[in-house]
């Protein structure tokens, strides 16, 4: 998926484009909601100290970082996290009304009610300690070979354990109206890849700082400190082994390095030291059929593994990873504390860990996000906010397709081609159509930990219920809560989740140049990345299949070859650049899909008449346009979060989504009068769309 703000950890699957990025143990940790109203367009933050030609971040977000300091309990803190923290606030009040263990509740309202309520009771899972995870510990002890390793890895990774590789459900790069089986590489417990092999300084004090962490995890479960400091070094030294192994998150984003077509039978026979047949048993999984090895390298690596890792030290890897997994809201404080500390804190910088309310509430969403979702939408999302999001999702369609008409660098016949795929994008607007079923799932009030395992069991075999059968394109991979958006480049549709069309995003209190601005830049962002550098190699039908003439595709190159120059050039922290190649979809994104809320704008603004210098709020309609997309992403960030998403992020930090945007445009120079000299006017500016 290709999406604005969030972007998964593990490839596997589906592939999400969305819009803006979440760090990893730091998500949706918002301080409480401000208490001045949100607007798209607000001329209170404005800075006019700051000259807009040399600095328009600066100038449109000002007002708002003196009025915002970034709270101790996160690592970033901007228009999203407000947001974000207002519905999470919504979501508390459904959650602690639907707790009381009343006779009334629906089926859907117990099992939201009662996780909540369980994942708050910290004095249960406090006294509890770990003996709800020691029958899974007394399992991995129980481990004497390698020929016992394809059924316990079955089991465990039934209960989402992230050890060694990863098996789901893909859609099949060549066909996408079949499911298949995919196998993946996983089993790290850093970040990403390149956290095991940088030499740099301060990757390599992440490395101790990470060693340090899973010994202490490991003395909370109750192991000796000299027996856990070694087990530590093991886990480093084996994580590192499959890091190696793996391809880079670059690398990963192209997926012609995703795609090897397989079958089950014949990568069975390529492990030649670990039964697959007896793993894809133990996860209830197809013995045969097609699948794609998306990393075979690391596959191939995994198999060695198997063959010359001691097997104490396998046990000890796996017993890490099962610990991790449950580390947080449903393990003692002392578990959470200590994750929190080295994830949210070394890693990202933040200061102070967020309420526990805030944890469990995002712990629900994410478990059961549609459940909760439901009755979410029946407050929060009226019918008429759904047409509004749609008339505008068509009147940015309507404008790619001028657009595409008007390109010179691309034939007729691609252009044709891009149309039809165009024509092709399902727009997915506030929630499902059809509601997941959570009937079979069992929740039991007080049984935090238990609870969160048949969450993950249900989810897995929900997943692999897939496989062999139709995709269903109407599901979603957001919950309705939240705020953020993505498109599904094997399913060509463009997904915008109902808790984000709501101020600061998007109001019908509020101007065309405003919305359009701001919300219209988010639609235009999702349409474009199906024609990103890497949605543009699926055609109309979410296949993997090369619709371009080898020219345009050169010219296509060209143009995206000079935006991964101009991000390199930034230096997001001191030493530390961004990856021009990493975050070249998003980049793409931002710039496509603000012109093409700008046409689509300027065409309704034309229908009606707008007088283009009339000042509203002291800003003509052009310039309120500009700020509004400005001041979507004003956003406040701690040193050590910009650093780890420089390094690892697919998406720019947000003060470059900003300016180096509206730097290749000069559509926002002529609107502020910007002379050629300032800094707001790139030299040589970068286009595609």
């Amino acid at each position: 998926m290709f999406s604005l703000a969030v972007s998964p950890s593990r490839r596997l699957l589906p592939l999400l484009l969305a819009l803006a990025a979440v760090p990893a143990f730091a998500q949706n940790t918002a301080p409480a909601a401000p208490a001045t109203e949100l607007k798209v367009f607000d001329a209170s933050l404005v800075d006019k100290s700051v000259d807009p030609c040399e600095n328009f971040y600066r100038f449109s977000c000002n007002g708002w970082f003196k009025r915002n300091p970034l709270p101790a309990d996160q690592t970033s803190y901007g228009r999203f996290t407000e947001l974000a923290e207002l519905n999470r606030k919504h979501l508390r009040e459904i959650l602690e009304d639907t707790s009381a263990p009343l006779p009334t509740r629906t089926a859907n309202e117990q099992k939201v009610g009662d996780e909540y309520s369980s994942c708050m009771d910290t004095a249960t899972v406090n006294k509890l300690g770990i003996r709800p995870l020691q029958s899974e510990l007394d399992r991995i002890a129980q481990l004497k070979t390698a020929a016992g390793l394809p059924e316990l890895l079955g089991h465990l990774h039934t209960t989402e354990v992230n050890a060694f590789f990863g098996f789901g459900s893909s859609q099949d790069f060549a066909d996408s109206s079949s499911v298949i089986s995919a196998y993946g590489a996983a089993g790290l417990g850093l970040p990403e890849r390149d956290y095991y092999t940088r030499t740099d300084a301060k990757t390599v004090e992440q490395r101790k700082q990470y060693v340090e962490h899973v010994r202490r995890i490991f003395v909370l479960a109750g192991e000796p400190e000299a027996a856990a400091q070694k087990d530590a070094e093991d886990v480093l030294a084996l994580e590192t082994r499959l890091a190696k192994a793996s391809l880079t998150i670059t690398e990963q984003r192209d997926p012609q390095n995703l795609n090897h077509p397989t079958d089950v039978l014949k990568l069975g026979k390529e492990l030649t030291h670990f039964s697959l047949a007896e793993y894809v048993a133990a996860v209830k999984g197809p013995a045969t059929g097609k699948a794609n090895n998306e990393q075979p390298k690391f596959l191939a690596e995994f198999n060695d593994v198997v063959a010359d890792t001691p097997i104490a030290v396998i046990r000890t890897y796996l017993r890490w990873h099962l610990l991790h997994t449950y580390a947080t809201t449903s393990l003692p404080e002392a578990f959470e504390q200590e994750t929190w500390n080295f994830y949210s804190h070394q890693l990202n910088g933040a200061e102070k860990m967020q309420e526990r309310w805030k944890r469990c509430t995002s712990r629900v969403d994410r478990e059961m996000g549609e459940a909760l979702g439901q009755v979410y939408v029946a407050k929060y999302f009226p019918p008429a906010a759904k047409q509004h999001a749609l008339d505008m999702t068509l009147a940015i369609e309507a404008a790619m397709e001028k657009d595409i008409d008007s390109l010179d660098w691309m034939s007729a016949p691609t252009k044709l081609k891009a149309k039809e795929k165009l024509h092709t994008v399902m727009n997915k607007i506030g929630y499902p159509d059809k509601w997941r079923d959570y009937s079979t799932l069992q929740i039991v009030r007080g049984d935090a930990l238990g609870n969160q395992e048949r969450v993950r069991q249900f989810n897995f075999a929900r997943d692999l219920a897939k496989i062999g059968k139709p995709v269903d394109k109407g599901e979603w991979y957001m919950s309705p809560p939240t705020v953020n958006a993505y498109y599904e480049p094997q399913q060509n549709n463009v997904n915008f989740p109902a808790g984000y069309f709501q101020p600061p995003f998007f109001s019908d209190k509020e101007d065309d140049a405003a919305n359009y601005g701001d919300m219209g830049s988010t639609v235009g962002h999702e349409l474009t990345h199906g024609f990103d550098d890497e949605g543009r190699q699926y055609d109309k039908d979410g296949n993997l299949k090369d619709w371009w003439s080898k020219d345009d595709e050169q010219k296509f190159t060209e143009r995206a070859d000079c935006m991964v120059k101009q991000y390199d050039a930034i230096e997001a922290v001191p030493g530390v650049h961004l990856n021009g190649k990493l975050t070249l979809g998003e980049n793409l994104a931002d710039l496509g899909g603000l012109w093409l809320a700008w046409l689509a704008w300027l065409d309704k603004a034309h229908d009606a008449h707008v007088d283009m210098a009339a000042l509203t709020e002291g800003y003509t309609p052009e310039q309120r346009f500009w700020i509004a997309y400005a001041q979507q992403w004003c956003t406040q960030t701690r040193p050590e979060q910009l650093r780890s998403q420089a390094q690892g992020d697919p998406h720019a930090p947000d003060e470059y989504r900003t300016n180096t945007v509206l730097q290749d445009l000069p559509e926002f120079a002529q609107s502020f009068s910007c002379k050629k000299t300032d800094k707001m006017v790139s030299p040589k500016p970068c286009r595609i769309w």
